[in-house]
Protein backbone atom coordinates (compact mmCIF):
# COMPACT_ATOMS: atom_id res chain seq x y z
CA UNK A 1 0.00 0.00 0.00
CA UNK A 2 1.46 3.32 -1.08
CA UNK A 3 2.13 6.01 1.51
CA UNK A 4 3.17 8.75 -0.92
CA UNK A 5 -0.09 10.68 -0.65
CA UNK A 6 -0.49 10.35 3.11
CA UNK A 7 -0.35 13.35 5.40
CA UNK A 8 2.23 13.35 8.22
CA UNK A 9 -0.58 12.60 10.68
CA UNK A 10 -1.68 9.58 8.65
CA UNK A 11 1.90 8.35 8.48
CA UNK A 12 2.30 8.66 12.25
CA UNK A 13 -0.98 6.77 12.74
CA UNK A 14 0.30 3.94 10.54
CA UNK A 15 3.54 3.78 12.48
CA UNK A 16 1.53 3.48 15.69
CA UNK A 17 -1.20 1.07 14.57
CA UNK A 18 -0.41 -0.46 11.20
CA UNK A 19 -1.95 0.11 7.76
CA UNK A 20 -5.55 0.64 8.95
CA UNK A 21 -5.54 2.99 11.97
CA UNK A 22 -8.84 4.06 13.47
CA UNK A 23 -10.22 7.54 12.67
CA UNK A 24 -9.70 8.49 16.32
CA UNK A 25 -6.01 7.57 16.18
CA UNK A 26 -5.60 9.46 12.91
CA UNK A 27 -6.98 12.53 14.68
CA UNK A 28 -4.57 12.10 17.59
CA UNK A 29 -1.69 11.55 15.19
CA UNK A 30 -2.61 14.67 13.22
CA UNK A 31 -2.30 16.72 16.41
CA UNK A 32 1.04 15.06 17.18
CA UNK A 33 2.26 16.00 13.71
CA UNK A 34 1.92 19.70 14.57
CA UNK A 35 4.42 19.49 17.44
CA UNK A 36 7.56 21.40 16.39
CA UNK A 37 10.53 19.17 15.65
CA UNK A 38 12.63 20.71 18.45
CA UNK A 39 9.82 20.14 20.97
CA UNK A 40 9.59 16.44 20.12
CA UNK A 41 12.98 15.78 21.68
CA UNK A 42 12.04 17.41 24.96
CA UNK A 43 8.81 15.41 25.17
CA UNK A 44 10.24 11.91 24.87
CA UNK A 45 8.08 8.86 25.41
CA UNK A 46 7.06 9.92 28.93
CA UNK A 47 5.82 13.29 27.67
CA UNK A 48 3.77 11.63 24.94
CA UNK A 49 2.06 9.52 27.60
CA UNK A 50 1.62 12.35 30.09
CA UNK A 51 0.63 15.19 27.79
CA UNK A 52 -0.92 13.47 24.78
CA UNK A 53 -2.50 10.32 26.22
CA UNK A 54 -0.60 7.71 24.19
CA UNK A 55 -0.16 4.30 25.74
CA UNK A 56 3.42 3.45 26.72
CA UNK A 57 4.07 1.11 23.79
CA UNK A 58 2.97 3.57 21.13
CA UNK A 59 4.79 6.40 22.87
CA UNK A 60 8.03 4.43 22.79
CA UNK A 61 7.51 3.62 19.12
CA UNK A 62 6.90 7.25 18.15
CA UNK A 63 9.80 8.52 20.29
CA UNK A 64 12.08 6.04 18.48
CA UNK A 65 10.81 7.27 15.11
CA UNK A 66 11.46 10.89 16.03
CA UNK A 67 14.93 10.00 17.30
CA UNK A 68 15.71 8.42 13.93
CA UNK A 69 14.43 11.51 12.13
CA UNK A 70 16.68 13.71 14.26
CA UNK A 71 19.70 11.57 13.43
CA UNK A 72 18.94 11.57 9.71
CA UNK A 73 18.23 15.28 9.28
CA UNK A 74 19.93 18.47 10.52
CA UNK A 75 18.98 19.67 13.99
CA UNK A 76 16.58 22.62 13.77
CA UNK A 77 16.11 23.20 17.47
CA UNK A 78 16.28 26.95 18.11
CA UNK A 79 18.33 28.25 21.00
CA UNK A 80 16.49 29.38 24.11
CA UNK A 81 17.75 32.94 24.01
CA UNK A 82 15.42 34.73 26.42
CA UNK A 83 12.86 34.15 29.18
CA UNK A 84 10.14 34.51 26.54
CA UNK A 85 11.59 31.53 24.65
CA UNK A 86 11.67 29.50 27.86
CA UNK A 87 8.03 30.33 28.58
CA UNK A 88 7.00 28.49 25.41
CA UNK A 89 8.44 25.32 26.92
CA UNK A 90 6.82 25.99 30.31
CA UNK A 91 3.33 26.76 29.05
CA UNK A 92 2.07 23.38 30.28
CA UNK A 93 2.54 24.61 33.86
CA UNK A 94 0.18 27.55 33.57
CA UNK A 95 -3.01 25.63 34.24
CA UNK A 96 -1.58 22.89 36.49
CA UNK A 97 -3.55 22.40 39.72
CA UNK A 98 -0.57 21.30 41.80
CA UNK A 99 2.73 23.06 42.12
CA UNK A 100 5.30 21.37 39.89
CA UNK A 101 8.98 22.06 39.30
CA UNK A 102 10.49 21.36 35.90
CA UNK A 103 13.99 21.82 34.53
CA UNK A 104 14.77 22.70 30.93
CA UNK A 105 18.07 21.04 30.00
CA UNK A 106 20.21 22.94 27.48
CA UNK A 107 23.26 22.10 25.41
CA UNK A 108 26.27 24.36 24.79
CA UNK A 109 24.29 26.41 22.28
CA UNK A 110 21.36 26.61 24.68
CA UNK A 111 19.17 24.36 22.55
CA UNK A 112 16.70 22.28 24.60
CA UNK A 113 17.66 18.63 25.03
CA UNK A 114 15.12 17.66 27.66
CA UNK A 115 12.37 18.79 30.00
CA UNK A 116 12.37 17.04 33.37
CA UNK A 117 9.79 17.21 36.16
CA UNK A 118 11.89 17.13 39.33
CA UNK A 119 9.36 17.86 42.09
CA UNK A 120 5.64 18.00 42.73
CA UNK A 121 4.36 20.01 45.67
CA UNK A 122 5.43 23.18 47.46
CA UNK A 123 8.81 24.62 46.51
CA UNK A 124 11.02 25.03 49.56
CA UNK A 125 14.58 24.38 50.54
CA UNK A 126 13.74 21.21 52.49
CA UNK A 127 11.90 19.53 49.60
CA UNK A 128 13.79 20.76 46.53
CA UNK A 129 17.49 20.02 46.76
CA UNK A 130 20.18 20.92 44.22
CA UNK A 131 20.64 17.22 43.42
CA UNK A 132 17.01 17.10 42.23
CA UNK A 133 17.80 19.70 39.59
CA UNK A 134 21.40 18.91 38.72
CA UNK A 135 21.13 15.12 38.78
CA UNK A 136 19.16 15.04 35.49
CA UNK A 137 21.37 17.82 34.10
CA UNK A 138 24.60 15.94 34.74
CA UNK A 139 23.21 12.66 33.41
CA UNK A 140 22.18 14.45 30.20
CA UNK A 141 25.49 16.36 29.88
CA UNK A 142 23.57 19.63 30.01
CA UNK A 143 25.66 22.79 30.01
CA UNK A 144 22.91 25.02 31.41
CA UNK A 145 19.43 24.75 32.89
CA UNK A 146 16.35 26.88 33.32
CA UNK A 147 14.17 26.11 36.32
CA UNK A 148 10.43 26.68 36.13
CA UNK A 149 7.54 26.10 38.46
CA UNK A 150 3.92 27.17 38.73
CA UNK A 151 1.83 28.97 41.33
CA UNK A 152 -1.67 27.43 41.22
CA UNK A 153 -2.96 30.46 43.12
CA UNK A 154 -2.62 32.48 39.91
CA UNK A 155 -0.16 35.00 41.39
CA UNK A 156 3.40 34.66 40.04
CA UNK A 157 4.97 36.80 42.79
CA UNK A 158 7.90 34.82 44.28
CA UNK A 159 7.72 33.76 47.90
CA UNK A 160 10.61 33.87 50.34
CA UNK A 161 11.07 30.13 49.78
CA UNK A 162 11.27 30.72 46.03
CA UNK A 163 14.08 33.21 46.59
CA UNK A 164 15.97 30.94 48.96
CA UNK A 165 15.77 28.00 46.54
CA UNK A 166 16.84 30.18 43.62
CA UNK A 167 19.93 31.42 45.44
CA UNK A 168 20.84 27.87 46.48
CA UNK A 169 20.47 26.55 42.94
CA UNK A 170 22.57 29.33 41.43
CA UNK A 171 25.34 28.66 43.93
CA UNK A 172 25.27 24.93 43.29
CA UNK A 173 25.29 25.51 39.54
CA UNK A 174 28.43 27.63 39.80
CA UNK A 175 30.20 24.86 41.70
CA UNK A 176 29.11 22.17 39.23
CA UNK A 177 29.73 24.19 36.08
CA UNK A 178 26.07 24.03 35.00
CA UNK A 179 24.70 27.55 34.70
CA UNK A 180 21.22 28.36 36.02
CA UNK A 181 20.09 30.81 33.36
CA UNK A 182 16.76 31.67 34.95
CA UNK A 183 14.08 30.63 37.41
CA UNK A 184 10.64 31.37 36.00
CA UNK A 185 7.40 31.23 37.97
CA UNK A 186 4.37 30.64 35.77
CA UNK A 187 0.80 31.43 36.80
CA UNK A 188 -2.54 32.26 35.21
CA UNK A 189 -1.94 35.91 36.09
CA UNK A 190 1.42 36.12 34.31
CA UNK A 191 4.97 35.08 35.05
CA UNK A 192 8.01 36.13 37.07
CA UNK A 193 11.49 35.77 35.59
CA UNK A 194 14.22 36.21 38.18
CA UNK A 195 16.61 37.10 35.35
CA UNK A 196 14.37 39.84 33.98
CA UNK A 197 13.29 41.33 37.28
CA UNK A 198 16.56 41.10 39.19
CA UNK A 199 18.88 41.97 36.33
CA UNK A 200 20.96 38.81 36.11
CA UNK A 201 23.84 39.01 33.63
CA UNK A 202 23.17 38.31 29.96
CA UNK A 203 23.43 34.70 28.92
CA UNK A 204 25.63 33.77 25.99
CA UNK A 205 25.52 30.40 24.29
CA UNK A 206 28.88 28.87 23.46
CA UNK A 207 29.50 28.29 19.80
CA UNK A 208 26.42 30.26 18.74
CA UNK A 209 26.39 32.18 15.54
Amino acid sequence: MTVTGCSEGELIARVLAGPNPSPHLVGVASRLATIPFWRRRTLGASGLVREHGLDAGRAQRLAALWELAERWYPDDRPAVASPRDALLLLEQLRGARRERVVVILLDARHRPTGLETVAVGSVNASRLQPRDVFGPALRADAVAVIVGHNHPSGDPTPSRADRVVTAALRGAGELLGVAVLDHIIVARGGHHSFREVEGWEEWCARGAG
